[in-house]
């Protein structure tokens, strides 16, 4: 099925990752899919700059992949997977430095293992290093929960990430 939807693909480009979220009264817990591919909009605002990105990421159970696309021409420019303690990385043009491709990868498949504090079709999580804040999750159930969108705020304002997904599959 193919939805809206969105995941936290350029989270070490603005380093914001986020810890585990408390749950309090009246939420209960959201988890990303086991298994999806989608496609997102990234905008990264750190340093002063602000930059875009399409990105692909796939999860199947363990197993992460992400590609970060050029947005204007579509060409990529980075790609990353882990696989156990295997996490690789392919620099496909310049300017990600290398070993982004690797803290990005390690930081998805952190996101995506998180449990997060949903109330009301949003979700959040937060911990030292900042704060995860997941909007537009359809009602349960669904076989593709997603969330329209995600905003990640590194503490003392390092930088902040907003990804949009175009759409989303899960298998």
């Amino acid at each position: 099925m193919r939805r809206p939807a969105t995941c936290a693909c350029a989270l070490v480009l603005a380093t914001a990752c986020a810890s585990a979220g408390a749950r309090g009264p009246g939420a209960q817990e959201y988890r990303f899919p086991r298994a999806f591919a989608a496609s997102q909009v990234v905008a990264v605002n750190a340093g002063g700059e602000r930059r875009e990105f399409i990105a692909s990421v796939r999860r199947s159970g363990a197993a992460h992949e992400v590609t970060l696309f050029d947005p204007v021409f579509a060409a990529p420019v980075l790609t990353a997977r882990a696989e156990g303690r295997a996490v690789t990385e392919e620099l496909l043009a310049p300017g990600p430095r290398a070993g982004d491709g690797v803290r990005l990868v390690k930081l998805l498949r952190d996101v995506f293992a998180r449990r997060y504090a949903e109330r009301g079709g949003e979700a959040e999580a937060g911990g030292w290093t900042g704060r995860v804040r997941l909007t537009g999750l359809a009602p349960e159930p669904g076989p593709c929960r997603f969330p329209a969108e995600i905003e990640l705020a590194a503490r003392g304002g390092a930088g902040s990430v907003r990804v949009r997904t175009l759409e989303a599959e899960c298998e």
